[in-house]
């Protein structure tokens, strides 16, 4: 089943329609909102959707208020499959410019049928009536061993997510593992680590930390959540190299994900 979340706030197949004076400009698929950038546009099930985007040219009042609405539509085989509008959007242009930064999240079922699927994202200004809209597509691979829910946050409890990093901030990567194998006892044996390499390939530190879970997992889980810890010491880009090993089925999968620090001002 899909669930979706629309608002404010890579391999893109956008084919952009406009009517009116608006349009969607600079579709981006993210990890949560606001993200790192996401390369792929190849999920598992039980992850997250997260395509963000600028809606340009809206008409605010004297007071800078704009009111608009969402319709996010999930096509497969050129069959709609799922559809959601959220009709009463306002949002503030405080700093002008007549831009607004909006996005549609879509949670992604376990007994999803996997393959190609199409997003729609339509925006229509409710005063003018003026509608553009752009079309993703993302391919949902078969049922098996993955990372997933990946999302940036600045608290422990993932309630305040952070896209914007500066030296001597505490950052948390949470995820999720899903498709792991279970022995007669139930219980999986998963290894996760996260390695992190400079800009030069080089690891930044020499033992890279690394999660092992073999027991107190309930039966009925299926998504394993779990987080790592990124202290933000120096300005530089890096690269955050996750990988899980199911020791019981001898599958793995990996992620790398970019990350930019810059120096706090």
């Amino acid at each position: 089943m899909w669930t979706v979340t629309v608002g404010l706030t890579c391999l893109l197949a956008m084919l952009p329609e406009q009517s009116g004076k608006i349009s969607i400009e600079n579709p981006r698929l993210l990890y949560g909102v606001p993200g790192l950038p996401r390369a792929s546009n190849k999920f598992a099930h039980g992850d997250n959707f997260y395509l963000a985007f600028d809606i340009k040219g809206v008409k605010s009042d004297a007071e800078g208020k704009v009111s608009y609405s969402l319709l996010t539509e999930v096509m497969v085989d050129g069959r709609l499959e799922f559809k959601h509008e959220s009709k009463d959007i306002d949002a503030i242009d405080s700093l002008g410019g007549n831009v607004l930064p909006g996005f549609t999240q879509l949670n992604i079922g376990m007994d999803q049928p996997d393959g190609k699927y199409t997003v729609k994202v339509t925006a229509t200004e409710k005063k003018t009536k003026a509608a553009a809209s752009i079309v993703q597509e993302f391919i949902l691979n078969k049922a098996e061993l993955g990372i997933v829910r990946i999302r940036t946050t600045a608290d422990r409890d993932e309630k305040v997510a952070t896209a914007i990093f500066s030296t001597g901030e505490d950052l948390w990567l949470n995820l999720s593992i899903v498709g792991f194998a279970r022995d007669k006892a139930k219980q999986p044996n998963l290894k996760i680590s996260m390695e992190i390499l400079d800009s030069n390939g080089k690891p930044t530190v020499q033992k890279p930390p690394v999660a092992e879970i073999s027991k107190g997992v309930a039966e009925d889980l299926d998504l394993l959540p779990l987080q790592f810890y990124i202290s933000l010491n120096r300005a530089g880009k890096f690269t955050v190299k996750l990988k899980v090993v199911d020791q019981i089925s001898g599958k793995n999968s990996s992620v790398d994900i970019p990350l930019e620090v810059s120096s706090a001002k």
